[in-house]
């Protein structure tokens, strides 16, 4: 199946806290990049009807990579360390 063209300005933007941008890690350490990825990857979902946005969210843990969760216009959890796929089993099974 072949990856739709996503349109910034009402795909990707919607899905973005874009008040909040632009980010603020380091040039070339890869978050803003992995930021990208998802985003793109769940606007391709939505556009699909894949997924549900009131249904997704971002659990992130500690450092750096847990600030990705503000970025994103989802629910977000963050947890303690080492702890971030306990969390997002829990909220799996309590909301399937």
């Amino acid at each position: 199946m072949p990856t739709p063209r996503l349109d910034f300005d009402t795909q990707i933007l919607p899905l973005l806290r874009a008040d909040r941008l632009p980010h603020i890690w380091c040039p070339g350490c890869g978050h803003g990049t992995v930021l990208s990825a998802i985003t793109r990857a769940l606007a391709g979902r939505i556009s699909t009807g894949e997924i549900d946005p009131s249904g997704v969210v971002i659990v992130s843990g500690i450092g750096c990579a847990a600030r990705a969760a503000g970025y994103l216009n989802f629910d977000g959890v963050h947890t303690t360390h080492g702890r971030a796929i306990a969390f997002a089993t829990g909220i799996k099974l309590a909301r399937p």
